[in-house]
């Protein structure tokens, strides 16, 4: 669960929901499990944005297996703030200093990207696909803004038999240089930080504690049509934040994707600024794209990671609660497909000897 979809955002005349119009819709079940970590104000001004992230997803039964349970922040632009699990309601955004103009997050997380190294075979799976977005032609007829919250999906036609993507835990001696190739960097607990990006990031948290949510809900079509990855114009940052009775089976596993580009590709996107609200463009080989995929698991003990603007990802493989810090733009989600949803993913996770 990571980027909202809008119906609203692209109309010119925006209708404003009045406050009993609020009352009302904070009435429906979707809302009755959420803590409200915002101010009164915050949550007015951002209303029509933070409604379309209240979700619950149900299996076939009508369980719920995914669910919102918090809103907060949000991280202003030039904040200085850290992150902190259960401390009570209007909790995870600690506000350390309100204007700094110190080097942010964002620019580390570029920069790390830029000068990574290309991960060893065993930490990546290398495949082949043609990305496709809906709106270039490639959406699902039974996935869209009914069946899910990520907009007009699109199709990742993956020239593939099986995918197992290979998991790196947070002792893995490979873990910090693989996860730098993807833009990305582990947050120690309390660490603090500048997030450096010119909109508010709402931390909309998510349970998914109970079983089945992948295999009842993500990879069906009256669900989420199959697994999906996604990009966005903005840094996401994903918090376990469990309470202590929980904090044994909450899992995080974050899965991060990139395309292998040629190295003048590569040369003009590190050199060039990018738009505002769009990412730039990569395209790889273009006879046969070729793509990197690793997943990461962190503990649920204070640590994060965050990712920057435009890196792919997915957050499906997370279990229990998870804070994602998301911002109000627009995003390019496909689902992994051949010619049906794609059904044959795994992911093989083994103990690490470097501890």
């Amino acid at each position: 669960m990571s980027h909202v979809y809008s119906p609203t955002r692209h109309k010119e005349q925006k209708e404003i929901t009045s406050e009993e119009q609020m009352k009302e819709i904070m009435n429906e079940r979707r809302w009755q499990y959420v803590d409200v970590g915002i101010t009164d104000k915050v949550l007015k001004d951002n209303f029509n944005f933070l409604n379309d992230a209240v979700v619950i997803r149900s299996g076939a039964e009508g369980i719920p297996l995914m669910t919102t349970t918090g809103i907060y922040g949000p991280i202003a632009p030039y904040q200085k703030v850290r992150l902190e699990q259960g401390k009570g309601k209007g909790a995870v955004v600690k506000v350390i200093h309100n204007y700094v103009e110190e080097r942010s997050l964002l620019d580390e997380l570029k920069e790390r990207r830029i000068h990574a190294k290309t991960p060893k075979k065993e930490n990546v799976i290398k495949v082949q696909a043609k990305w496709v977005s809906g709106k270039d032609g490639g959406g699902l007829s039974n996935v869209g803004g009914s069946a899910n919250v990520f907009g007009a999906t699109g199709s990742l036609l993956v020239n593939e038999t099986e995918i197992d993507f290979p998991v790196l835990d947070i002792h893995h001696k490979d873990f910090d240089e693989t996860l730098a190739y993807y833009g990305a960097k582990i947050l120690q607990p309390n660490e603090s930080f500048n997030m450096g990006f010119d909109k508010p990031l709402f931390g909309m948290e998510y349970d998914t504690s109970l079983p089945g949510y992948i295999q009842d809900y993500v990879m069906k079509s009256y669900g989420g049509g199959g697994l999906f990855v996604e990009h966005h114009p903005f840094p996401h940052i994903w918090f376990p934040n469990p309470n202590e009775n929980e904090r044994d089976t909450n899992i995080c596993r974050v899965l991060l994707g990139r395309i292998i580009e040629s190295k003048e590709e590569q040369e003009r996107d590190n050199r060039e600024s990018w738009a505002e609200n769009r990412c730039p463009e990569r395209h790889g080989n273009k006879k046969q794209p070729e793509y990197h995929f690793t997943v990461f698991r962190f503990p649920s003990d204070g640590h994060a990671i965050a990712v920057d603007e435009c890196c792919i990802h997915n957050d499906s493989f997370c279990n229990g609660k998870q804070v994602v810090f998301l911002a109000n733009t627009d995003a390019n989600t496909v689902a992994l497909r051949e010619t049906a949803p794609f059904q044959n993913i795994r992911i093989s996770e083994q103990e690490t000897p470097y501890k």
